[in-house]
């Protein structure tokens, strides 16, 4: 009896229905439905925008879309685009003679002179670039003879093949674990399973802190639109990281001290949120995130922290021994999951060295890959890379055992007091302002007075090379032991560059100023982005 009343309502249902839509066409039924979705898609689509970019990035990006429909503007752009390229390319034009296949008979070992002199080539960095060379003297000497040595040493070396090459798994496992005990691994705080490996560079190390983090997250909540939370001055790695394994970034500002605002941090985390970042120190201003707040958000959501440690891992915890007063930045922190930290930078190891860190194996298990159904036998593999250079990782534990305790000490010492000179000397030219309070060996400054990047234009044709940053527009010094004996030099030129471009204000010829400046303002921040890659297309 209930059975044929509910078929009785569901047969009136239908006819009322059928009733209904017998007033439309055919067609239109068909239609309005798919209209309706992609609609709904659009919307969707810019809702996301805007959560992901901000209502006004989102909408310029549509508008320059709708503009680029209109006949003749896009090549007209493309063209412009073109120009830009073209200017910063300018070396691009001197690659006559450049090999493009193998000579037919082999130079032995005569090319070694010929490397030496296309050597002679290159630019004169001892003492002149930010950042970039962290080890002090001369190549040829002193802790550069001594690393190169002991890559040479190594450099047939491949510890994929753990039974062959046992000296450098050795030595990996050391250097892991010499620079968990700098970064709390010791204390009680660390839970005691801090793990981790030895990768090619920092955005490695991001990156596979990244995916472990995903993996972890997945596994333990099964989230499967995974979205992490970054402060707009952490590490472009980030990005990266989230286009490579399809994460959404939730970007959110610095506050008035240049760290991330971590109320904005909260309220993005939802039941998406896989990782929140935190920087130690930030690579654009040297200033260290509030890590123990964020460590305090992480553990009341259940959600994974990662610390860059990339430029202060080997420095901050020597300074904090010199005592330097410094915020709270390691494992010591609870909530902290995963730090990255470079050897290759303070570490003075050979390029091409970083460590990632875990608070246990539970979460680092996920960085790994097992391959069980291959043909050439049972696979597993640690980091991105399968081979891996077995010269770099002796390199770098040379140079941690060369140094000790006393050495990193003495150089921090020494790279910190420089910092300190230039902060202060920056401040004493009247036209400059520092960026924020660094904490550490970045000293980033810009001007009201000023265009800031002529500023660099000129600084660059004294033979320095310095970073451009941007909001606010300004340019950074990350110290290295390359400029302890040359602050007053630095201080000297800067002085007098200021000095030029206020007297003749306007881009020098051949200057990166203007396509900084021009970048800057460009709202249509896809634009910017498309220059990049073709820029970065024109390399090689």
């Amino acid at each position: 009896m209930a059975m044929a009343m509910m078929m009785d309502q569901i047969d009136r249902w239908r006819d009322s229905a059928n009733s209904w839509l017998d007033q439309y066409e055919p067609v239109a039924l068909v239609v309005v439905p798919i209209i309706s979705i992609v609609i709904a898609r659009a919307v969707k689509s810019t809702i996301d925008g805007v959560a992901e970019k901000g209502g006004r990035a989102t909408v310029v990006e549509l508008f320059m879309r709708l503009v680029k429909l209109v006949p003749g503007v896009k090549s007209y752009i493309d063209a412009e685009k073109q120009k830009i390229v073209d200017q910063m390319q300018s070396n691009k034009s001197n690659r006559d003679g450049w090999m493009t296949e193998l000579p037919e008979m082999g130079m032995g070992s005569g090319v070694i002179g010929t490397m030496k002199e296309k050597k002679m080539n290159d630019v004169a960095w001892q003492g002149k670039c930010s950042g970039t060379v962290y080890i002090a003297g001369r190549e040829s000497e002193g802790h550069f003879s001594l690393i190169n040595e002991a890559c040479s040493m190594f450099a047939h070396t491949n510890p994929l093949h753990m039974d062959v090459f046992q000296s450098v798994v050795r030595f990996e496992a050391e250097v892991v674990a010499m620079t968990a005990a700098l970064l709390g691994s010791k204390g009680k705080a660390s839970g005691g399973q801090i793990c981790g490996n030895m990768t090619s560079g920092g955005t490695e190390s991001i990156l596979l802190a990244i995916k472990s983090s995903r993996d972890y997250m997945k596994a333990r909540r099964g989230i499967t639109r995974p979205e992490m939370i970054i402060a707009e001055s952490a590490h472009s790695a980030y990005d990266k990281g989230a286009q490579y394994f399809n994460i959404k970034i939730r970007r959110v500002p610095v506050n008035s001290e240049f760290k991330v605002d971590v109320k904005a941090v909260r309220r993005c985390i939802n039941r998406n949120t896989i990782l929140i970042v935190g920087s130690a120190p930030g690579y654009p201003h040297g200033i260290i995130d509030p890590i123990e707040e964020l460590g305090k958000l992480a553990s009341k959501y259940g959600v994974c922290f990662h610390v860059d440690l990339c430029l202060g891992g080997f420095v901050l915890p020597f300074a904090r021994k010199l005592g330097y007063a410094l915020p709270p930045f390691d494992f010591t922190v609870q909530g902290v999951t995963s730090i990255s930290t470079d050897v290759h930078k303070y570490g003075l190891a050979p390029k091409g060295t970083s460590v990632v860190l875990y608070r246990n194996h539970e979460i680092r298990k996920h960085q790994f890959v097992a391959v069980t159904e291959w043909s050439g036998g049972l696979y597993v593999s640690p980091t991105i890379a399968g081979s891996r250079p077995g010269g770099l990782i002796a390199g770098a534990w040379a140079s941690m055992i060369s140094l000790g305790l006393e050495g990193y000490l003495e150089n921090t010492r020494q790279i910190m007091e420089a910092s300190k000179r230039i902060q202060k000397g920056v401040k004493e030219i009247p036209e400059l302002f520092v960026i924020g309070k660094p904490d550490m060996t970045i000293v980033a400054f810009g001007s009201n007075v000023v265009d800031i990047f002529e500023v660099n234009d000129v600084m660059s044709s004294k033979g320095w090379h310095l970073n451009a940053l941007q909001r606010p527009n300004s340019i950074h010094i990350c110290v290295t032991l390359q400029h302890v004996p040359i602050v007053d030099e630095f201080l000297k030129d800067l002085e007098s560059s200021v000095k030029t471009v206020k007297q003749n204000p306007g881009p020098m010829k051949g200057g990166l100023a203007p396509i900084y400046g021009a970048a800057g303002r460009m709202p249509d921040r896809g634009m910017v982005g498309e220059l990049l890659v073709e820029l970065m297309d024109g390399t090689c």
